[in-house]
């Protein structure tokens, strides 16, 4: 009897045991389905036309050089990289947008991350404001300045967004190798720094009106919506505070869907706030399953992973311990939101991405509401 106990006892512990492995799995690597990648170059919003800025209302002459003879009556131009399970299907759909002066390989390693995890990830070049347009003339900072103030570039970014989950629904059943592929019922959005501008937009957040050039009427307040309606969470990365260029205090009440917010100590904002600008906003968003991941040491370039392209983005000594814990804080929000993982959710507080601090980073806050 004693001995049946016992065996019933240690069956009961190892079957405890393997709950709490498979519960504490590492959600920072890469997941076991071999992912493929698909680029498509060419595509063109038509419904949008491109015109030459002809008078800044600004002393920012910069945006008038940056597009200079600009003008194309056929579009706009929106490459898409593709990254997927290569086979199996349909998986929730994440578009991924890239800060100024990225591209589409800016984020590639957590594209391929996510992938391998179940996920179709579209990642987007914003032609506006891709790496082209950052080193024109090789004046960074101008050009930065130029594009982040650019009424046609902030207005037109999440516009790019929904024309890739319109691309992601016409592949769904045109496309041979994407045919079925894609569930368009979860769909989720990524960005980084102008990226998560775009992100937060599209979850609702409406843009400021008075730092744009030129003008956009009333050129006080905030914008229109600029939200999707089949979006069903984001994730901001250096999501942007109170002030220049993009939000004030009435901006982030409107915000739709649940949205991650992830920085750290180290990433001030681009109009020179400190850090804790980026965290403080999170005091304005409404309650609505969101979260807020604050990490410490973290700086801005060590959002953004290009390993594994061949392009690649500014290095950062701290990119390699600040990744582990966004890659985790991004898979869990996700999997919550949109493959409704309540364990997934469970683990996205500050004990459950403890076991991620590494190195340079030894601090994680999580906030939610």
């Amino acid at each position: 009897m004693v001995l049946k106990m016992c065996k019933y006892a240690t069956f009961a512990c190892l079957l405890l045991a393997g709950v709490v492995l498979a519960h504490a799995a590492d959600a920072s690597v890469n997941g076991a389905l071999k992912v493929e990648t698909i680029e498509f170059r060419d595509l063109v919003d038509t419904t949008r036309t491109t015109v030459a800025l002809e008078k800044s209302a600004r002393p920012l002459e910069r945006l008038r050089d940056l597009r200079q003879g600009e003008s194309n009556p056929k579009g706009r131009s929106v490459p898409i990289k593709v990254h997927l399970p290569a086979t199996g299907g349909p998986y929730p759909v994440l578009i991924v947008s890239h800060g100024a002066g990225g591209d589409w390989d800016t984020h590639f390693a957590q594209a391929q991350h996510l992938a391998s995890h179940g996920y179709a990830v579209l990642c987007l070049e914003h032609v506006g404001s891709n790496r082209e347009r950052m080193t024109q003339g090789l004046k960074l900072k101008q050009n930065l300045e130029a594009m982040i103030h650019d009424a046609d570039e902030v207005m037109t970014r999440p516009r790019d967004v929904s024309f890739a989950i319109d691309r992601a629904t016409a592949w769904n059943t045109s496309q041979e190798r994407l045919r079925g592929k894609f569930d368009l019922q979860r769909i989720g959005v990524l960005g980084h720094s102008f990226g998560a501008y775009t992100t937060m937009a599209c979850c609702g957040m409406r843009p400021a009106l008075e730092w744009l050039v030129p003008p956009v009427a009333p050129s006080k307040g905030v914008g229109r919506d600029l939200s999707d309606p089949r979006i069903r969470c984001g994730v901001a990365l250096s999501p942007q505070g109170v002030g220049e260029p993009f939000f004030i205090p009435e901006s982030f009440g409107t915000l739709k869907v649940p949205l991650l917010g992830i920085t750290g100590t180290e990433d001030r904002q681009q109009n020179g706030s400190s850090a804790e600008n980026r965290r403080d906003a999170f005091a304005l968003w409404p309650k609505g399953g969101h979260a807020f991941v604050w990490i410490t040491n973290a700086k801005h370039l060590d959002f953004t992973d290009s390993t594994g392209s061949d392009r690649k983005v500014m290095a950062s000594k701290t990119r390699d311990d600040v990744q582990p814990i966004t890659r985790a804080a991004t898979l869990l929000f996700f999997d919550a939101n949109l493959k409704s993982d309540k364990e997934a959710g469970r683990q996205l507080s500050s004990q459950g991405l403890r076991p991620y601090l590494t190195g340079a980073v030894d601090k994680v806050e999580v906030l939610s509401k």
